[in-house]
């Protein structure tokens, strides 16, 4: 379950976000199992599972809307917030979090979304911004 302050402090960052000019908000999930984590193809591009918050939506609903509808994770849990990675043009800020899901490999089920399972060597060359994520997910307990 995600603790309180947790959920106040990722508030306070949506705010900030749009004080510094962030016009679209993003939320990922990092998916680890046996020291390997998800990384879905999304169009032509390896990445972490994310997608846009919608309106009215908060980041962590968000998250769990396209776990759910664009993955397969029904029961994924948000179990700790990673921080965030702005673009390149700093227009869209993405939320990372760590999830935990019961679904061992919910997202081959329908094998209709290309990913796969990398380490996190691989990872750390293929998603710009992921270090910092990375270390924090490291130092925390994922048990």
């Amino acid at each position: 379950m995600t603790e309180p302050f947790m959920l106040h402090q990722v508030d306070e960052l949506v705010t900030r976000s749009h004080s510094d000019g962030i016009t679209d908000l993003t939320a990922a999930a990092l998916i680890e199992q046996h020291g390997r984590f998800l990384e879905p193809n999304m169009t032509r591009a390896w990445s972490l599972p994310t997608g846009p918050v919608l309106p009215g939506e908060t980041v962590g609903d968000g998250l769990h809307r396209i776990l759910a509808k664009g993955f397969g994770y029904s029961d994924a849990e948000i179990t700790g917030f990673l921080g965030t990675i702005d673009t390149d043009d700093s227009a869209t800020r993405t939320f990372v979090f760590a999830i935990s899901t019961g679904q061992p490999d919910g997202i081959c089920r329908d094998g209709q979304s290309p990913h796969r399972w990398i380490d996190n060597i691989t990872i750390s060359d293929l998603v710009p911004g992921i270090n910092p994520v990375l270390r924090t997910y490291y130092a925390t307990d994922h048990d």
